[in-house]
């Protein structure tokens, strides 16, 4: 399991300067579920992601889109943990010293600077989470 690779089978849409747009359709855990036609929780919607060739492509070619594991491990952890951990933090630390709907306050607006510092941080992130593209 030191390989473990997480794909999505997806169409290319653009080709230029070493990369690869590739459009991928994400389906919901209930999306391929029997009763989808009666009930309005199932979702698809489509994502444009940009990824490394492995072999030659062109566009409108069905290719499979890769990403080990890890990365997507790490990125929860950035993406939902942190932020967790801050809000959690700032709630327990503030409510000690001024009134709870302020401390509630506080504990949203942390996230903000933490937003900024991801978007500032996208370029490292961009070279560390790189996804691979094969042809089907």
């Amino acid at each position: 399991m030191a390989n473990a690779r997480v794909s999505h089978e997806g169409t290319v849409i653009n080709v230029a300067d070493g990369k690869v747009s590739v459009k991928i359709e994400v389906k919901s855990a209930c999306s391929a579920c029997h009763a989808k036609s009666m009930c309005s929780v199932s979702e698809l919607s489509e994502k444009v992601i940009e990824a490394l060739p492995a072999e030659s492509l062109s566009v409108g070619d069905s290719v499979l889109v890769e990403m080990e594991e890890k990365f997507g491990l790490k990125a929860v952890f950035y993406v939902f943990f942190i932020p967790f951990v801050l809000m959690a933090s700032t709630l327990f630390v503030s409510s000690n010293f001024v009134s709870e709907s302020i401390a509630a306050l506080f504990s949203l607006l942390i996230l903000v600077p933490y937003g900024l510092v991801l978007m500032l941080l996208r370029p490292y992130f961009a070279k560390r989470f790189v996804f691979v593209c094969r042809k089907l």
